[in-house]
C-alpha cells in the first residue's frame, strides 16, 4: 500500500481523540494524505498564540482505517498538541485549526515543524519575528505572565497583556478571567525578562456597556512587586467602580510585578482583568 503527499504539511499537532469506529474498521497500515492551508507560518514570540494553521489529514485509501499523524516542535517553539489520532472512514479528510508558539525571548529566525504519518514525512518552516517595537514603554507587553488558576479557553492569562484595553472584546479576542468562582485572593503575575525600574501599574477591569465595572470589574486589588524573591505591596485598590486604575508609587527596582485581587464588586464570582501594564 503507497503513501501519497496531496500538498504542503504545516507544522503543530492536535490531539483528537476519536469515539468507537464500526466493526470492520482496518486497522493495517493506510494511505494517507497531509495537506495544510498554508505553505509557512510567522510567528511572533508573545504569550498568547496568534499563528496557526489548518491540519488536513485524509484517509486517501479505499477502506476505513484508523490513523495517526505525529508533530515535532524544535525547543524553541511550541504547539497546540503533539498527536491527531482519528478514526477516518474512507476519502475523508479530517481537518483541525491547530496553533504554534514561540516564547517570549525566543530569537528571530528560521525554524521548522515535522509531521509524520506513517512512511510519510513533511516539513513546515516557521519563521519567528522580532518582537515589534513598544512605543508605549508598557513592560508588561511581551512579559512572561501567569495566573493564581484561568477559565480556560476563553480567558487565559497571556489575555490579560495581550495590548487589548477594549472590554467590548470580552469573551472574545481578550481578558483574563481566573478559574475558581467565589475564592479568593486571586493573582495575575508578569515577570520581566531582566530587573527594571517600575513606578506605575495600570489595571483595565472589565468595563463595557452590556458589563460595567460598577457591577462586573474589579473592587479591591494589591499590586505588589517581586523584592528579591518576596512579593512586596507596593499599592492598594479598595473600593473601586471604574474600568480604568492608574497605581503610582515610589520607584523600585524589579523582576516581576503582580496583582492580587481580593474581591469583585459582583460579590463572590470571578476576578476579571483586560489589560494589565506596567511602566
Amino acid at each position: 500500500m503507497s503513501y501519497r503527499l496531496l500538498g504542503t504539511i504545516a507544522a503543530c499537532g492536535l490531539v483528537l481523540l476519536a469515539g468507537g469506529a464500526p466493526a470492520g474498521a482496518d486497522r493495517t497500515r493506510p494511505e494517507l494524505a497531509l495537506s495544510t492551508d498554508v505553505s509557512a507560518v510567522e510567528v511572533l514570540p508573545q504569550p498568547c498564540p496568534r499563528s496557526g494553521f489548518e491540519l488536513r489529514f485524509k484517509n486517501a485509501g479505499a477502506r476505513d482505517v484508523y490513523a495517526d499523524a505525529f508533530v515535532t516542535a524544535p525547543p524553541e517553539l511550541s504547539v497546540s498538541r503533539q498527536v491527531v489520532t482519528s478514526y477516518l472512514p474512507a476519502g475523508y479528510e479530517l481537518k483541525v485549526r491547530v496553533q504554534v508558539t514561540a516564547v517570549v525571548g525566543t530569537p528571530p529566525g528560521g525554524y521548522a515543524l515535522e509531521l509524520r504519518a506513517g512512511d510519510t514525512r513533511l516539513s513546515l518552516p516557521v519563521t519567528v519575528l522580532p518582537p515589534p517595537e513598544n512605543p508605549t514603554g508598557n513592560l508588561a507587553r511581551f512579559a512572561t505572565v501567569m495566573a493564581s488558576s484561568e477559565h480556560l479557553p476563553l480567558y487565559p492569562a497571556c489575555g490579560a497583556t495581550d495590548g487589548d484595553r477594549d472590554s467590548a472584546h470580552w469573551a472574545t479576542t481578550t481578558g483574563w478571567n481566573d478559574g475558581t468562582r467565589g475564592l479568593f485572593p486571586d493573582w495575575l503575575r508578569v515577570t520581566l525578562a531582566q530587573p527594571q525600574t517600575v513606578s506605575r501599574v495600570d489595571l483595565y477591569t472589565l468595563d463595557s456597556a452590556r458589563y460595567p465595572a460598577a457591577r462586573y470589574g474589579l473592587r479591591d486589588w494589591d499590586v505588589q512587586v517581586d523584592s528579591g524573591g518576596q512579593w512586596t505591596t507596593v499599592a492598594q485598590v479598595r473600593g473601586n467602580t471604574a474600568g480604568l486604575v492608574s497605581s503610582t508609587f515610589v520607584p523600585v527596582l524589579t523582576s516581576g510585578v503582580r496583582i492580587v485581587a481580593l474581591a469583585s464588586n459582583e460579590g463572590l464570582t470571578y476576578s476579571r482583568v483586560v489589560e494589565l501594564e506596567v511602566y
